[in-house]
C-alpha cells in the first residue's frame, strides 16, 4: 500500500546575532509558520503564512543581562495575540547565564504570554553564550577554563572529562585543533547575508 504523504505545517525559525557596541549584543529570533493544505476552521488559503514574529534581545557581556526586549507579530492569528509583546519588558534584568528557562516560564508561561514568542526567548539563550564568545572573546583565543565552561555536559561532544573537555583543561590548543571538523577547510569566501535583524532602537 503506498502512502499518501500530505504536507500540514511548516516552521522555520532563524537565529541572528549583532555586536551593537564595546560591551552589548543583539540578537534576533524570527519564527514563521505556514500552512501548505487549506484550513476549513479558519478558511485559511492553502500557504497562507499564519505566524511570523520576532523577538531581539540586547545583552550585555559579561554579565549576560538583557538590557532591553523588543518584539513584533508581522501575522498572527488573532488581534488579541499582541496582547503578549508588552510582557516580554519582564525579561530586563534578567541574565542569561544562570537559570534562564526557569525565569524566563515564570514570567511567559503558558496563560501569561505567546508560546511562539516565548519559544523564540528560549532559543535565544544558547545563541547569546554562542556569539559573546565571538564577539568579546575573540574567535583565535581558547575558551578560559575559568569562566567559559558552561557548554560542559551540554553534549556528547563536550561530556565532563571527554576529549574536548580534557584537551581544554590541558591548554592543549592543538588538540582541540585537531578534533575540529573544520581543519583545513572552510570556504573561498563569506557566505552572503540574507538579511540583518533588526535593531532594539530602529523596532524588529
Amino acid at each position: 500500500m503506498s502512502e499518501t504523504r500530505i504536507p500540514l505545517h511548516s516552521r522555520t525559525v532563524r537565529m541572528d546575532a549583532v555586536r551593537v557596541d564595546e560591551v552589548e549584543i543583539e540578537v534576533t529570533g524570527h519564527l514563521v509558520d505556514e500552512r501548505p493544505e487549506p484550513e476549513d476552521w479558519f478558511g485559511v488559503p492553502s500557504g497562507l503564512v499564519i505566524h511570523d514574529m520576532r523577538v531581539t534581545l540586547r545583552v550585555r557581556h559579561p554579565d549576560l543581562v538583557i538590557t532591553a526586549a523588543a518584539a513584533g507579530m508581522t501575522t498572527r492569528p488573532y488581534t488579541i495575540c499582541t496582547d503578549a509583546v508588552a510582557p516580554l519588558q519582564q525579561l530586563v534584568g534578567l541574565s542569561v547565564a544562570r537559570g534562564f528557562t526557569r525565569a524566563v516560564n515564570e514570567r511567559l508561561g503558558r496563560a501569561q504570554g505567546c508560546a511562539h514568542l516565548t519559544a523564540l526567548v528560549h532559543a535565544l539563550g544558547p545563541v547569546v553564550r554562542q556569539a559573546v564568545g565571538v564577539a568579546f572573546r575573540g574567535t583565535r583565543q581558547a575558551p578560559d577554563p575559568g569562566s567559559d565552561l558552561w557548554f560542559v555536559n551540554t553534549c556528547q561532544a563536550w561530556r565532563e572529562h571527554g576529549p574536548l573537555h580534557s584537551r581544554l583543561l590541558a591548554n592543549d590548543v592543538e588538540g582541540l585543533r585537531a578534533l575540529s571538523a573544520h581543519r583545513g577547510g572552510g570556504s573561498s569566501g563569506s557566505p552572503a547575508r540574507s538579511h540583518l535583524p533588526g535593531r532594539i532602537d530602529g523596532g524588529p
